[in-house]
């Protein structure tokens, strides 16, 4: 089985960022788990998902009217959240007819709070790659772009007035939730869905390795968290086995996280004006982060040849024998 037993090292001089990415991974896992963020045996399909979405709903309502969680966490796990059903409706998404509207709906609400987060990265990956030592004019230089890249506490409240259209829309979806139907039963209405999403991995995974484009790094790592969400989905069918792709997707999906924040810096410092010894600590920051960016996207291409060297229809097959094994077993059960 591809992925257990397997250990990935970390190259020096990515160590942070790479764990911060494993951390956040490892705190959804915990979460979802808690939830409940999969299928089960003794419901149908049609009603697991609704059961899913109305959890993930409920969840990111609750973080909303938290009096204990900072903001940007509220954002964080509402933004999440997000991801987590439109990772769930495209897993059914050939046999749901509402995927399209669900799905933008899902990924505006995200989209909507996403500033915060870039915002938080910049300044992150500017202290990571700023030397510590360097001379009086670099210094006042990091300064000045902490500043720049800094959110203003003013923003604060535009984020809350976000978030309170957040919850209406949210609100608006747990009704919706009801309605949803789905057009096949069992593993019929998973199959396709997993399938494609494994080769949509593949083909951007392959398009990384032909060009090393930023679009296609992250159109990557949205396929691969989206498979890791649905290994989590489909994890009573095969708990070890997808265990051991749980972990792969979760490193890959860290390194590829590192590597979006790595050219979201380059895109940000490419648009700063360049003048006088400015123009030289700029290049310098370009150059340390296209650097790192290629050491992450070798170690990122190692794990996802492991990941998805099978080929989509193969794979999908077994997972249906075991659906279909553990469903016949729950059945006489």
């Amino acid at each position: 089985m591809a992925g257990e037993g397997f250990s990935v090292p970390i190259a020096p001089g990515w160590t942070r960022n790479v764990a911060s990415h494993t951390l956040r991974s490892a705190e959804i896992t915990t979460d979802v788990s808690r939830m409940a963020y999969r299928f089960r045996m003794d419901e149908p399909i049609e009603q697991g998902v609704r059961r899913i979405a109305r959890e993930q709903i409920d969840e990111a309502l609750a973080a909303i009217g938290s009096a204990d969680l900072p903001l940007e966490r509220i954002i964080h796990e509402v933004r999440r959240r997000c991801k987590a059903l439109r990772a769930l409706i495209r897993l059914v998404r050939p046999v749901f007819a509402d995927f399209k509207t669900e799905n933008v709906a899902f990924r505006e609400m995200a989209r909507a709070l996403a500033g915060a987060r870039d915002s938080k990265v910049l300044v992150e990956t500017l202290d990571d790659l700023a030397e510590a030592d360097g001379d009086a004019a670099a210094q006042r230089l990091m300064g000045r772009l902490r500043k720049r890249f800094a959110r203003p506490s003013e923003k604060a409240e535009a984020l809350h007035r976000t978030l309170a259209q957040s919850v209406a829309q949210l609100e608006a979806a747990k009704v919706r939730i009801a309605g949803w139907t789905l057009d096949a039963r069992g593993w019929d209405s998973l199959s396709d869905g997993f399938r494609k999403t494994v080769k949509s991995a593949r083909g951007a995974m392959a398009s990384l390795a032909r060009s090393d484009d930023a679009e296609c790094s992250h159109e990557w790592r949205k396929h691969v968290k989206y498979h890791w969400h649905h290994m989590r989905l489909l994890r009573v069918a095969g708990p070890e086995a997808a265990d051991a792709r749980i972990r792969l997707a979760e490193r890959l999906a860290g390194l590829l996280g590192e590597r979006h924040d790595l050219d979201l810096f380059v895109e940000t410092i490419a648009a700063q004006p360049r003048q006088g010894a400015d123009a030289a600590a700029l290049d310098l920051l370009v150059a340390k982060a296209r650097k790192r960016a290629a050491r992450l996207e070798a170690k990122a291409g190692q794990i996802g040849a492991r990941l998805f060297e099978e080929k989509p229809r193969k794979l999908a097959g077994k997972w249906g024998e075991r659906w279909r094994g553990h469903a016949k077993v729950a059945a006489i059960a």
